[in-house]
Formats: C-alpha cells, structure tokens, sequence
C-alpha cells in the first residue's frame, strides 16, 4: 500500500476526505468549490493506476452527493451520502466479466444528511479478480460517475 502526506495510508485519506466534503451540514453547505471536489478526486484517482484512470470516489460539482467504493478495516464499502435527496437509490455494479447486478437501498438519515453504507460483498456477487464498478441511480436517472474498485 502507498503512502501519502503524513505517512497515511491513500484509501483512509480518501475515505476521510469523502466523510469531510459530504458531512454536509442542515444549513445546506457547499463543498468548498471545485477545488475541494478535485483534491478528493486527484487523492482517489493517485492510486487508481490499475482502474484505468476510474476514480473509487466522486463528488458531484455543487457538493449535494458524494458516492464512494471506499475499503474501510479491509472491507469494501459502497456509500452515497447527500442533503439533496432521500428515499430508495438503485446501486448497480458491474463484475470484470460484464454481468450486471443492481439492488435497491434505502437512503437513512446520518445527522443532518442522508446516507446510504453497504458492504459490496453482502449484496453483490464476486466474479473473480479485477475492476468492477458501481453506478448509483435516484428517481431513474443516474448519479454522477461510475465508481471502479479493484479486487484481488
């Protein structure tokens, strides 16, 4: 695993930074600007060598979602967090061998935002190693980016 900065570990930065940008709060605060969203995403995107230049982050341009493939204690997460919406999400992901699986989820208030946090492994089948990727659908269209992940 690469270091980065202070010695810290570039997935618990990423992780960090995805909790920091979208911890939005009731007043409806913005991610401090396109400059915020592009550190998260250069941070994520660093070590996104082998996703071939997919990020396991995204952060739409005005800061109301954040959507995330974060591995947290060496267990993959797929997370949505927003203060712009909430009800049920539609996450779909992708295997290496192109077979698709989408569930759907329930956005849970986290404070004063809605969140969505799940483990890849429960609720999406493990084709093997490679990159997968995740898409995030709310009201039938979708959110963002795909978000890629490696497994081993």
């Amino acid at each position: 695993m690469s270091l980065t900065g202070a010695g810290r570990p570039r997935e618990r930065i990423a992780s960090a930074s995805v909790n920091a940008s979208c911890a939005i709060a009731g007043r409806r605060r913005r991610v401090a600007g396109a400059a915020t969203v592009a550190v998260v995403l250069g941070i994520a995107g660093a070590s996104a060598a082998p996703l071939a230049s997919a990020a396991t982050v995204y952060c739409s341009p005005t800061g109301d979602y954040c959507l995330g493939a974060i591995k947290r204690g060496g267990v993959r997460h797929l997370t949505l967090r927003t203060f712009s919406f909430s009800g049920r999400i539609q996450v779909c992901v992708t295997t290496p061998t192109d077979r698709t699986s989408c569930r759907r989820f329930r956005l849970r208030r986290d404070g004063d935002i809605w969140a969505f946090d799940a483990r890849w492994s429960a609720h999406f089948p493990n084709d093997g190693p490679g990159t997968y990727r995740a898409r995030f659908r709310y009201g039938g269209s979708t959110l963002g980016e795909p978000v890629a992940f490696p497994v081993r």
